[in-house]
């Protein structure tokens, strides 16, 4: 095919060669297992998008924004490509729900977009219109399905800009609040170019998977890149995936999926949750593309996902570490075709300076992942984010980007839009894309180490906090399934003092054992990462709040530890911690005083966990 403009060029082409194979397979989870419960055609597809595109061509200018709420299924897919062919600007976002957290986030998005219509799917309008109008004023709410079911035939295709926005995709806010990057359709199309040609994907592959399609990796590697490759998606609902790792595995067994993205956590998720046995009867010999990325690709994660499904037949070069982010609409570097994921043994101590040194033997070291080479659509720096200098390989400093697949900027915010789109080394290099996160190159290979916002500095060691939660994890079976997030408080004086906040599953409702379990945990991670671990919260399964890729929002639950905004199953802090963040609103409890601290249920404030 020649280099098309846009998705809609790829779309209609397909329509008109391969109308009648099908493009999306829809399944769904219930006690009898894993099932499809629609599938849609590449003709059908394209009549839904357009009878879409007609109804909104009807009330709308070319530009204005379309909020897509619906749950992940066929009705987002013709919203999405129905806004696209009426030349509207679609905005993912998760279906407003009773959860104070989503429902913050929706009501955000939909000011900062200013959004005038929300897509939803039919049985969920009457819900969506009714939570949003207590809100967001002059909202109108139309149903996906009846709009597809018009009369598309009134709808006429228009010259793409290439260079024109096609979509705002909201960032997971996982450091702050979610900002909507501007990806246009030129974007669009290199990076999905990018994906295919880095991984080798061949035209009509299966691609499947359960991440949101608000999401960067759920909406470009799950369900774009399927109708770019004119090939077939298959499409889970996330909360699917979580109720049950192993419908995932599944579905890749049972419809020869071949390429299937998922964060790290998804990975880890399925080694606790899928027995051997379980594991033994899979075949996943057919899966080549096991992409881990939205988050730093741990290397305990990729050596137990390995061995646990080696008797399904997984195969170690089909793990493949990879690196991306809204911002450079998804893909930036991924690791095909290799005999294993490469892992990098740098010496500990100076890693913590911010060096990449390998370690000698008998030296305290790091394991370290690589997301293997950066793709040729990129021209990348390393800079240090402090003097804007670019340092050499095997100094870590802040990943700088540029290319064709990089967004226009943050949608209504200049300034932010300025510093981090056009960004100039010191030497006057640019414009480029601070990515905020902080990475290596060496011997050819990027290494992603972490945020920049969220790097612990302790008595002059840079502290990674994916490595506290990680072995935090390990120290007791009731932290085995739960999420944490660690992050550092400042106490009265100025000092720096380390906080975990831990989901835990405990059933024994003692208190005296709970805290001889917080003081176990904390005498462990001290002993394990050398960190001064004092202080520690046990929260319930849910509380510690995520993105929605399932990335932990480390800088917002630091603010709800702070305000004392959390319900802890208990906490011990040292005294410094307490008396800094607890000692006013204890006194105030003591006294009995109308401003006792009585905070909300933890459940109330979690965010979308994809």
């Amino acid at each position: 095919m020649l280099r098309p403009g846009s998705i809609i060029d790829v779309v209609r082409s397909h329509a008109e060669r391969q109308p009648d194979e099908t493009a999306y397979s829809f399944l769904a989870v219930d006690a009898s297992g894993l099932h499809i419960t629609r599938q849609l055609s590449y003709g059908e597809l394209d009549a839904n998008a357009a009878g879409i595109a007609a109804v909104l061509r009807n009330s709308h200018e070319p530009g204005d924004r379309v909020l897509l709420a619906c749950p992940p299924g066929p009705d987002f897919v013709v919203s999405f490509l129905g806004s696209l062919y009426a030349d509207v600007v679609p905005v993912p976002a998760p279906p407003p729900s009773g959860n104070k957290g989503q429902q913050a986030r929706v009501n955000g998005i939909m000011t900062s977009a200013g959004v005038s219509t929300v897509l939803t799917d039919e049985r969920n309008c009457d819900e969506v219109r009714d939570r949003l109008a207590g809100s967001v004023p002059e909202v109108s709410c139309l149903s996906a399905g009846r709009a597809a079911a018009g009369n598309g035939r009134a709808w006429r295709p228009s010259a793409v800009d290439p260079d024109r926005l096609a979509f705002l995709q909201y960032t997971s806010g996982s450091t702050s609040d979610p900002r909507g990057v501007m990806v246009s359709h030129a974007n669009l199309v290199e990076n999905l170019g990018l994906i295919q040609r880095s991984y080798g994907v061949p035209d009509g592959a299966r691609v499947g998977g359960w991440l949101p399609p608000y999401h960067d990796m759920g909406l470009m590697g799950t369900l774009l890149l399927p109708l770019f490759i004119g090939g077939q998606g298959f499409l889970m609902a996330p909360s699917a995936f979580l109720r049950r790792p192993a419908m995932w595995l599944e579905m890749i067994d049972k419809h020869d999926v071949a390429f299937s993205p998922a964060p790290n956590f998804a990975y880890d998720l399925c080694v606790r949750r899928v027995s051997a046995e379980r594991a033994a009867a899979l075949d996943l010999s057919r899966w080549r593309w096991a992409v881990n990325g939205a988050e730093p690709v741990q290397n305990a994660t990729v050596r137990n996902f390995v061995r646990h499904f080696a008797s399904a037949g997984l195969r170690p070069e089909a793990v493949c570490p990879s690196y991306g982010m809204a911002e450079t609409t998804l893909f930036v570097a991924g690791s095909p075709g290799r005999s294993a994921a490469v892992v990098s043994r740098v010496d500990a101590e100076r890693f913590e300076q911010h060096r990449f040194t390998p370690a000698g033997d008998g030296e305290d070291a790091r394991l370290v992942v690589s997301s293997g080479p950066v793709s040729d659509g990129f021209d990348l720096r390393i800079v240090d984010p402090h003097s804007l200098r670019e340092l050499a390989d095997g100094e870590i400093g802040e990943i700088w980007l540029r290319g064709p697949s990089v967004a226009r900027g943050y949608w209504r915010q200049e300034k932010e839009t300025e510093r981090s789109f056009r960004a100039r080394t010191a030497s006057g290099a640019g414009p480029f894309l601070r990515t905020g996160d902080l990475g290596v190159r060496h011997e050819g290979e990027l290494y992603v180490t972490g945020r920049i916002k969220e790097v612990l500095i302790l008595n002059g060691r840079n502290i990674y906090p994916q490595d506290i939660e990680r072995e935090a994890r390990e120290q007791h079976p009731a932290c085995a399934d739960g999420v944490g997030a660690a992050f550092t408080v400042t106490v009265d004086g100025g000092s720096e003092s380390v906080v975990l906040v831990q989901e835990i599953r405990w059933s024994d409702p003692d208190e005296g054992a709970l805290r001889d379990l917080a003081r176990g945990v904390m005498a462990g991670l001290s002993a394990s990462t050398g960190v001064p671990v004092g202080n520690v919260v046990f929260v319930r399964p849910g509380a510690v709040l995520r993105s929605t890729s399932g990335k932990v929002r480390r800088v917002a639950m630091r603010r709800l530890f702070e305000d004392a905004a959390l319900t802890p199953v208990t906490e011990e802090l040292d005294a410094g911690v307490r008396r800094t963040f607890r000692a006013h609103r204890e006194d105030v409890a003591r006294s009995g005083g109308p401003a006792a601290f009585s905070p909300p249920l933890a459940q109330s404030t979690v965010q979308t966990n994809a």
